[in-house]
This record gives structure tokens, sequence and C-alpha cells, in this order.
């Protein structure tokens, strides 16, 4: 049977009104939730024995960073630094699921890189009865171009660039994006402006390593299209002559750098700088296919910006919607912008469509 014009909007309608149904937790509190790039390298009497040991060794390593990426430092540092101690049965209840990343295995030694998934509320209550703030609310990403001294062999150049790419960092408050190994030099933001367009970030932290001897330095530069800003340095010592040594030492400097990132994005939280503000748009299209590619983008842009997306109307050319950001206005056109939609203002109100 041939469907009537009719017929066919009211499924459009339907379709429309089901596309931000809510759910148990939303795709950014779930990103938040979620720790990844977490590395294990443990040896025991066998392959099991030492894989056991890599999940468990792992599973404790992602609470610990949960726990500092969702609390004010401030808090942290009243309770001496220590976050609220839990046995391994404790913070295995809290785990929802151990993913592989990747994985190398021997007769006694098992190395990987890991993502560990946790269960939002059992957390949210375990910081509650421990009287620590909760901090949920993303920001935009920041683009990272991690660079190296020309004296540095490439070997430890790649390595640097992987422990960034590897260190999960994409899931914290604020995500950090590593660039293309095209965007190299000194610190420009007319050099890293189109990656970082791409990734939806409004600046550019450029990391410079060295090393000297045993101490592995980076300082970090941030860029953007109206300002330069020096970050100051990250220091860490390299305890030992071989490959995992020099890894530890890079993870760090790439931790400690991510950390005064998160912290300065808490701290404008706890100041108020990260409230949202709730913005209604027309939503216009040509077609169903458009009106899809836009509720995508709205999605993705779920996992960092927005959240509450409600479709208020809806009708053949287009739809009226509502969702909350944080962040400014040029972070959430360029964050819709990389997931294909365009933002703009009109007389009649901002507008979103489809990115030509």
């Amino acid at each position: 049977m041939k469907a009537t014009p009719m017929a066919a909007f009211a499924a459009f309608f339907l379709a429309a009104l089901c596309a931000f149904g809510p759910g148990p937790a939303s795709a950014q509190s779930a990103n938040v939730y979620a720790v990844s790039g977490v590395y294990v390298d443990e040896t025991a009497a066998d392959a099991a024995t030492a894989q056991q040991a890599a999940f468990a060794a792992a599973q404790r390593l992602g609470y610990e960073r949960l726990v500092r990426r969702l609390t004010v430092p401030q808090e942290l540092a009243a309770r001496g630094g220590a976050v609220p101690a839990l046995d391994s049965a404790a913070i295995e209840r809290l785990v929802l699921s151990v993913d592989v990343e990747d994985q190398r295995r021997s007769a006694t030694r098992y190395i990987g890189r890991l993502t560990v998934r946790f269960d939002p509320g059992a957390v949210r209550a375990l910081l509650r009865q421990n009287n620590l703030t909760i901090v949920e609310t993303r920001t935009a990403p920041t683009l990272v171009v991690p660079t190296a001294a020309a004296d540095l062999s490439p070997e430890t150049a790649a390595l640097w660039r992987a422990v960034w790419a590897e260190g999960g960092f994409g899931d914290e408050l604020a995500p950090l994006s590593i660039a293309p190994e095209n965007v190299q030099g000194p610190p420009a933001w007319d050099a890293a402006a189109a990656a970082a367009q791409s990734a939806g970030a409004s600046s550019a932290l450029y990391a410079a390593l060295r090393v000297q001897g045993s101490t592995a330095t980076a300082t970090l530069v941030e860029v953007s299209a109206n300002a330069r800003r020096d970050r100051g340095e990250v220091v860490a010592r390299i305890n030992g002559g071989d490959d995992a040594a020099l890894r530890a030492a890079l993870s760090s400097l790439a931790g400690q750098a991510s950390a005064r990132i998160q912290d300065e994005w808490k701290a404008r939280v706890a100041a108020g700088a990260g409230q949202r503000a709730r913005v209604s748009a027309s939503a216009l299209y040509q077609d169903q296919r458009q009106w899809e590619r836009i509720k995508d983008g709205l999605e993705g842009a779920a996992q960092t910006l927005i959240s509450e997306i409600r479709i208020e109307a809806v009708g053949r050319e287009g739809a009226l919607v509502s969702f909350s950001f944080v962040g400014d206005r040029s972070q959430l056109v360029a964050e819709l912008g990389r997931r294909g939609v365009t933002l703009e203002e009109t007389a009649q109100g901002p507008v979103l469509r489809v990115s030509r």
C-alpha cells in the first residue's frame, strides 16, 4: 500500500520526537566515567596470573584517575592529597568492565593498555559519602601539539606523541585532542588553526620536549586566535635506561600537563564560569537526511559541550530545538561545526543547518 503524504509526515514527526529520548545516562556522563589509556606491565609465575594482576592494577589506576578527574584539587589536598582508600574488592565493585585497547603477553608477563569503565551511580555515592564535590561538566577540546628538541631521536619523538595519543586524555572534562603530525614548529596559531578547527578546539597547547641526562622536561605554551599564554614547564625523572622508564617519564609529563588544564577548568566551574546556558534554535533542513545529520551533530556534541537536548516542535522543513551548553558561544559554534552543523545568529534567532 502506498503511503500518503500525511502518513509519511506523521512517521517523520514521530521519528523526530523520539530522536533524543531520555536514557539512563547521557553520552557525556558515560564518557566521563570511562578511563582509557591505562598502561600496565605485570610479571608473575605464569601468563594467567600476570594478566589477572595487570587487570587489578588497571582498576586501581583507573579508580585513582577517575576520582582526581571528578573532584576539586583543594578538597583532595585537605585530605593529604589521597583519594578515598578502598581495597581491591571494593574497587572491583565500582567497575562495569575492563576493555583491552592493546596487549602483549609472554609466559610470565602481561603488558597492556586498557579502558576501565565505572558505574556512575556507585562512584557518585562514594564521593558524596566522603564529602567530595563532584564536577562532571565538560568543555570544548584543546588541541595538543607534541614537539621534540632537534637532538632527540625519532624514536623518542614518536614515543612523546604516543603517550599523548594513547593516554586517554580525550575523556577528560577538558578533553585534549592530539594534532596531526604535520603540525610542527614553534607555537603559532596560524600553523595549528586548521587542525584546531577540525578538532572543535579554540586553542592549541604546544608541548615541547627536551631530555637532559635523567631529566625530561616539557615547556607548555598555549596559543589561540587572540592570545599566547606561557603555561610553564613540567618535569619528570627518568628512572632507568630502558624504554619502559622513558615511557613512564613521558607519561608523567603528559599527565602533569593535562592536570594543569583540568584543574583550571574545574576552578572555573566552581567559580561559576562553567554554568550552563540554554539555547533555543530553529533547525532548518530540506529533507529527512539533513535532519538526521543535524541530530547526529547534536548527539555528537553531547559528548563535550551540550546536554538536555529537546525537540519543542517539528515540521516538514524545520524544527525548534533547545539544549544547554557550557563554555562560550565560539566554542559551541566550533564544536557543532566539526560535526557538520552550522549555528548562525539571524534576525529570527539562532539557526541550525547542515554544513555545506
